[in-house]
């Protein structure tokens, strides 16, 4: 039974590929390659080398003995600590923004007594499809500030109010911008939990979701699940002229579709056979126009402004 047990001990240290870090040492990981270690003592700490070859998202993906959270610090070329407190939960991957060419550091904590494997690639955000869900793990120090958001990309097939859902452990800041990343389709949408956000667009658009924590922290990390976007389509024929006004009845809603970074005029017509009190009832869905609110002007048979001051709509208003 010894001789047994001292063989199957001898084929397990012999497989191929496997090598565990027991020593507190600098170690190089190379892309989609898997090195394993273990908890290497109180202040004393395994280094893992990574070399980023894009300025992309360096994937870190982890795998524990215990089935739980691997912690660990990522550092610059000098080991200076850059993110912090990085929990990854077991067979779970991390995005970090990097630079190309850049020499950065995972210092592992772990954990007294356990076996961790990591490994790591190069990975971008890829355009998201239509209702899929997603599911991403960010540094916040990669996630920190607008100029280091992680950038969604989104193609609107037709016209409508584009809706991005996710779940969060953080608030978490949304902005859209245009297919160029430069200019604002929206203001800064602040969110958390079962957070929602959205834009009115116009069809055959490409716009991108900017996401970045409101915290400002390179301590530990933002989740993300089910990151997903759909469209409720709503007609484009807006009445943009007094020649044009659609017939508005009594006791009906109707739509319309104001696209996000543009000014849209829409006229409605009623008719009044007698002298009487009329009231409107106008709710705004989505408040993300650069910050500006829907303007209500209330006009006679010949266009002119009855009321010289609009009648500004803040989430549903009655006139």
């Amino acid at each position: 039974m010894k001789n047994k047990f001292i063989i199957i001990l001898m084929a397990i240290i012999l497989l191929p590929g496997i090598k565990i870090n027991t020593k507190a040492a600098d170690y190089n990981l190379e892309s989609g390659k898997k090195l394993t270690g273990t908890y290497a003592g109180e202040e004393d700490y395994n280094y893992y080398s990574i070399t980023s070859d894009s300025s992309d998202y360096i994937a870190v993906t982890v795998k524990t003995s215990n089935n739980d959270s691997l912690v660990f610090d990522i550092c610059d070329a000098d080991k200076q600590v850059i993110a912090s407190e990085i929990s990854v939960p077991d067979k779970g991957t991390v995005y970090h923004k990097a630079k190309k060419g850049t020499n950065y550091y995972l210092k592992i904590k772990g954990t007294e007594g356990v076996t961790y494997t990591i490994s790591y690639k190069m990975k971008s955000i890829d355009q998201m499809k239509y209702a899929k869900k997603y599911n991403y793990i960010f540094t916040n120090a990669s996630f920190m500030t607008e100029e280091s958001a992680a950038l969604f990309k989104i193609k609107v097939n037709y016209a409508g109010i584009l809706q991005l859902m996710f779940d969060t452990d953080r608030k978490v800041n949304v902005k859209f911008v245009d297919k160029n990343k430069k200019k604002a389709l929206s203001g800064i949408n602040t969110v958390d939990e079962h957070a929602f956000s959205g834009i009115g667009t116009k069809a055959n658009k490409v716009v991108y979701a900017k996401l970045w924590n409101s915290e400002g922290t390179n301590i530990g990390v933002t989740t993300l699940k089910g990151v997903k976007y759909q469209i409720n389509s709503v007609p484009t024929d807006n009445g943009s002229t007094r020649g044009k006004a659609r017939n508005l009845k009594k006791g009906k809603y109707v739509e319309v579709l104001v696209p996000a970074g543009k000014t849209t005029t829409s006229w409605y017509k009623i008719k009044v056979n007698k002298k009487q009190k009329v009231s409107f009832t106008i709710e705004s869905r989505m408040l993300q126009n650069k910050g500006k609110h829907i303007q209500l002007y209330i006009c006679n048979a010949g266009g002119k402004k009855i009321n010289k001051s609009p009648i500004v709509i803040d989430g549903e208003t009655t006139a």
